[in-house]
């Protein structure tokens, strides 16, 4: 085979292998940059934390995080939540921080992130506790009669203290106080029907999927006990996480 006719035929073979580095290129940029550019599912969690209690009332600090259908920004807000210890309602609440975070300042993906402080009215949540005469408490260290979740339904060494209907029913209790300030998805802009984060409707569709946490908290008054038990619940499509806390009553 002379010169001119090997250059030839090695012509289709580059081209083929060029073709080939090309896909292959493209393939990879497409794979690195999908977790990046891709748009997340919509994400919002409400967590409480027991702060302290007067002898008709529980205060629990609730952390709002919203991801905004984005993997680089979010809304966190902080509010102290006032409940009711007798009816297990949320009554009260006071925003403590609106915060607008970024995850991505300079390239560089941060948890934490840099926070903005958004417009709105805030309050200090120990100038609160002290007007309303709060004492901080803290987690039992030990419990008498262990809690477990069977089949959806709470309950306590073999007796049922609240089936999964009542349990939703005492987290909407809590959690609807802040329905107005976080609207279900539905109503915004931008996000279809099918990604509504609603944790607060009682009749949302779906089920939920809770876990019983370790925490409890106990407080004793002239005729009776109540105990705080934390449960944290999700929906079946995983849009929403919550928490809140059932109040059981013992007689003393």
């Amino acid at each position: 085979m002379s010169a001119k006719e090997t250059v030839q035929a090695k012509k289709p073979l580059c081209r083929a292998k060029a073709v080939i580095n090309a896909a292959l290129c493209l393939i990879c940029a497409l794979w690195i940059a999908s977790p990046a550019t891709a748009t997340p599912p919509r994400m919002t969690q409400s967590e409480d934390r027991v702060m302290a209690a007067t002898q008709t009332h529980l205060y629990v600090l609730r952390e709002i995080t919203d991801n905004l259908g984005s993997h680089f920004a979010g809304l966190h807000d902080q509010h102290l939540i006032e409940i009711d210890l007798d009816t297990g309602e949320a009554t009260r609440h006071w925003p403590l921080r609106r915060m607008a975070v970024n995850h991505l300042p300079d390239n560089d993906f941060l948890v934490p992130g840099v926070v903005t402080e958004r417009a709105g009215q805030t309050h200090g949540m120990m100038e609160v506790l002290r007007e309303v005469g709060a004492e901080p408490i803290w987690s039992n260290i030990w419990e008498d009669k262990p809690l477990s979740l069977e089949g959806g339904a709470l309950m306590r060494d073999g007796v049922q203290m609240a089936t999964p209907f009542g349990l939703r029913k005492a987290a909407r209790a809590q959690l609807a106080i802040l329905r107005d300030a976080y609207p279900p998805n539905e109503t915004e802009t931008g996000f279809p029907d099918l990604d509504r984060i609603d944790f607060y409707d009682l009749y949302a569709p779906g089920d939920w999927e809770c876990q019983l946490l370790p925490a409890r908290h106990s407080i004793y008054r002239q005729t009776d006990r109540v105990t705080a038990a934390k449960l944290r619940c999700e929906d079946a499509d995983l849009s929403g996480v919550w928490s809140f806390h059932f109040l059981i009553h013992d007689d003393l």
